[in-house]
This record gives structure tokens, C-alpha cells and sequence, in this order.
């Protein structure tokens, strides 16, 4: 995959899984042996699926401000704004994110997670 075919594949992932929070559309996106990391956490694809899952009826009128891809072949960062209405709360929510992904033929095999919010993706619905 070249730099410009990883910079469409990382705008798919953000339209078809991250923003409507799409658990079902993984499949086309990592691989099922995949490893995130996110602070202490060891991620692995359920725990992104259920992550996914349970910001469904926890993060409202939510909104993703891309504000840099910076793709190669193979490899690719995301920056972006999150915003959200937090449904316990009915408070405001936003963060500044950037993930580092690396890809193995043509899906997500391992990423990194940084960000000023703490996301928990161990969280059960």
C-alpha cells in the first residue's frame, strides 16, 4: 500500500468505524490478532469492538475535527479534536487525540494511543 492509498484507508477508518462507532465494520479495517497500546492498557480487536459499543449511548452529538494524516506506505498518524456531549453528565466533553497505526497487508495490526482524555477501553457495556 503507498502513502496515498494509507491516507484513504485512514479517512475510511475514521467515516465507516469511528464516527458513526461502527463495531460491526472492524473486520474490513484490523486484523483480529491486532495490539493497541493506551497507557497501561494492552488492547486487542474486542476490546476496541466493545469500546466502540459501549461510546454508542455514552458520548452524544459527538464530532471528530481532523486537523492532520500523516501517512507513508504501511503507516500512518491521525490527529483530530473529539467532542461530545457525556450522556451521565449532560456535560461537554473534548480532547485532542492522535493514534499511530501500523498496517500489515492492508489492515490495522498494531496502534498507539495518545491523548490529554482518558480513555478506558476495557470498559463493559
Amino acid at each position: 500500500m503507498g502513502a496515498e492509498q494509507t491516507r484513504e484507508f485512514a479517512e475510511r477508518l475514521m467515516r465507516e468505524v469511528w464516527i458513526p462507532y461502527d463495531h460491526t465494520a472492524m473486520d474490513r479495517f484490523y486484523h483480529r490478532d491486532m495490539i493497541g497500546h493506551h497507557r497501561q492498557q494492552t488492547l486487542s480487536f474486542e476490546d476496541v469492538g466493545n469500546r466502540l459499543q459501549w461510546d454508542v449511548p455514552n458520548f452524544l452529538e459527538s464530532s471528530y475535527d481532523i486537523r492532520d494524516i500523516v501517512a507513508e506506505a504501511d503507516k500512518f498518524a491521525i490527529r483530530f479534536v473529539f467532542e461530545c456531549l457525556l450522556s451521565a453528565t449532560k456535560t461537554r466533553f473534548s480532547t485532542e487525540v492522535i493514534y499511530f497505526y501500523h498496517l500489515r497487508d492492508g489492515k490495522i495490526s498494531e496502534f498507539w494511543l495518545l491523548s490529554d482524555g482518558d480513555f478506558d477501553y476495557k470498559q463493559h457495556l
